[in-house]
């Protein structure tokens, strides 16, 4: 007797179930099939240049085919919907123009919405901005810079650069970057030669979403030029790079703005300011007595040889005259030099046997030691105030470098004239000049406010710096004390605190720059 299996009917394939049948698609499939006729940017990038071996004509649609004319510069387009933050720019850039390992003239960062779009971020490939109104070529002392007539590319010269790094201070964006191996600074400067030859920038070339072009600008308008929302103001060097596409919200800040890095110390230059200034006050409050001025020579003098460290090639510095017209760097190397003899003469006169006109010379050096003094001392303050950075505004750096000045005036009227008086007058100069650093950094405490650059400043000296802030802020009212009792034992103290201070100074800074990543910045 056949099975029950047996008597059963067979059922087609094609009327199964779960057989597969042309009309039918599932999902997968669709996938699947889509994914096949899909590109990357990179897989069409390849594509191109595998059929095309040739590539100089597709080159040359980014950049343009005829100069610059009359009132237009060259100038970077970038466009944000196209970058992907690859940094194949990074990469051809420094390939091609043969940087060090720590060297970059181009850089990648984000931005994104803020607190009012939060979900909204952008990658942002920046270099030089060859801007209308370069700060660099402004602040170089040495006329290291110039901006070709007929294509606007600001070009460093590094055959003239003394290793100063005050461009790097001077521009808005950090586009300058110092090279520790050849003692001098270097940026991005468009490749010029490869325009000149009709090719692409290297960074231009390399990108495969073909998100940087090379594009012609009009130049000298008297509005403020449209820029990247979250970027440092326009307005103090007129940039010239177009940011295009992608419509970035108004909220929109660096990713890396509140990130709490201190800035590089420059131990010479914080020598320098905090020395020359206090034999200065010393010389100025100390005169009639031997022993006060030839201390405030000594520390002046020692000042001036720490200025010398910072440079990467001294040897070149005597052509300072160049940028007397545009740099207060020159016109602070002009003015310490005229003051420079006065400690020497009233250190030495006292010394030397009588001759004519002895009373004569030492009545004129002594009258010239405080205006040349006071001139010196405030190129020193014009140097950082024309940085344009906030925390080194006009009224507190000239509060921080005459306050060093008044506090060691005191000191040297207290060492050359020991009396209740001069203690008096030297405890209300210390005092007086802690209370302004004293109200920035107690913005720290406000949890709630929104971000500023003296925040920043307030946030670094209570955090990373914490230590130092509160050993300067020590040590002055350790001095003061100290002078009730010994005014000998005061002056190291003194110079201890001022050298907190200057270290601060430096350190606490807000510097701004295009928008970054949220590690430590390269700094010199």
């Amino acid at each position: 007797m056949p099975s029950t299996l047996q008597r059963l009917p067979a059922i087609p394939a094609s009327k199964s179930r779960h057989a597969p049948t042309a009309d039918v698609r599932t999902l997968i499939d669709d996938l699947i099939a889509e994914q096949k006729t899909l590109q990357t940017p990179i897989a069409r990038y390849s594509d191109y240049h595998d059929t095309e071996p040739d590539l100089a004509p597709h080159y040359r649609t980014l950049i343009p085919l005829t100069k610059p004319g009359d009132g237009e510069q060259y100038a970077f387009e970038v466009s944000l919907d196209r970058c992907t933050g690859c940094k194949a720019c990074v990469s051809a850039c420094h390939s091609l123009n043969g940087l060090d390992d720590e060297e970059a003239w181009r850089d990648v960062g984000m931005i994104h919405g803020g607190r009012k779009t939060p979900g909204w971020q952008q990658t942002i490939t920046t270099a030089c901005h060859h801007c209308e109104d370069p700060g660099c070529m402004n602040g170089c002392p040495v006329g290291a810079y110039e901006k070709d007539k007929d294509t606007g590319i600001v070009r460093h010269l590094d055959d003239q650069c003394i290793g100063c790094s005050y461009c790097i201070l001077k521009c808005p964006f950090d586009v300058p970057k110092y090279s520790k191996k050849r003692g001098i600074v270097r940026k991005c400067d468009m490749c010029h030669q490869r325009l000149a030859e009709g090719e692409a920038p290297a960074c231009v070339q390399a990108c495969p979403t073909e998100a940087i072009r090379i594009v012609k600008v009009s130049t000298g308008k008297k509005e403020t030029p449209v820029f990247l929302t979250g970027a440092p103001d326009p307005a103090i060097t007129r940039p010239t790079t177009r940011y295009v596409g992608r419509e970035v919200p108004e909220s929109a800040t660096a990713a890396d703005r509140e990130s709490l890095v201190p800035e590089h110390a420059h131990w010479p230059l914080v020598l320098m300011l905090m020395l020359t200034q206090a034999g200065v006050g010393m010389l100025v409050g100390g005169i009639g007595n031997s022993v006060t001025t030839i201390l405030a020579s000594v520390l002046f003098f020692a000042g001036m040889g720490a200025s010398v460290l910072h440079l990467g090639q001294p040897l070149k510095a005597w052509r300072f005259f160049l940028g007397l017209r545009t740099s207060w760097l020159s016109r602070e190397i002009l003015a310490f030099s005229m003051f420079a003899p006065i400690p020497m003469v009233l250190a030495a006169l006292p010394f030397l046997p009588d001759f004519p006109y002895k009373d004569l010379a030492t009545r004129i050096t002594t009258l010239s030691a405080l205006p040349l003094g006071l001139i010196a001392v405030f190129t020193s303050v014009m140097i950082y105030h024309d940085t344009h950075r906030t925390s080194w505004r006009f009224r507190l750096t000239a509060g921080r470098f005459f306050g060093t000045v008044a506090t060691f005036a005191a000191l040297g009227n207290l060492l050359a004239h020991p009396s209740p008086l001069p203690t008096l007058l030297f405890a209300v100069a210390v005092i007086a000049k802690l209370i302004p650093e004293v109200r920035i950094a107690h913005l720290a405490n406000d949890r709630n406010a929104d971000w500023s650059p003296d925040l920043h400043t307030a946030k670094l000296q209570r955090g990373p710096l914490g230590m130092i802030y509160e050993a300067r802020v020590l040590l002055a009212l350790t001095a003061a004390a100290f002078s009730l009792l010994n005014p000998w034992i005061t002056l190291p103290l003194l110079l201890a605190a001022e050298l907190f201070e200057r270290q601060l100074f430096f350190q606490s800074v807000h510097a701004p720059k295009m928008p970054g990543s949220f590690g430590p910045r390269r700094a010199h």
